[in-house]
C-alpha cells in the first residue's frame, strides 16, 4: 500500500513540474496531458478558482455598501 501510495505522489509531483515547464514552453499539447492526468492540478486551479470568486465576491460586497 505505501509503496503505491508513494509512486502516486511522485507521478503527481512529476507531473506538476512537467506542467509549469510545459507552460514556460508554450507547449499546449504537453499542458493538456499533465492537466488531463494530474489530480494535483485540478484541485489546485479548483482551489484557484474558488478563492478567485470569494475575493471577487469580497470586493462586491464592500463596494455596494461594506459589511453591516
Amino acid at each position: 500500500m505505501w509503496d503505491d501510495l508513494s509512486r502516486w505522489w511522485r507521478v503527481e509531483i512529476a507531473l506538476w513540474v512537467c506542467y509549469w515547464d510545459a507552460l514556460d514552453r508554450k507547449d499546449q499539447p504537453s499542458v493538456r496531458y499533465c492537466v488531463n492526468h494530474s489530480l494535483l492540478l485540478s484541485v489546485f486551479w479548483l482551489v484557484a478558482l474558488i478563492g478567485g470568486l470569494m475575493v471577487f465576491g469580497t470586493i462586491v460586497q464592500v463596494l455596494q455598501g461594506g459589511c453591516r
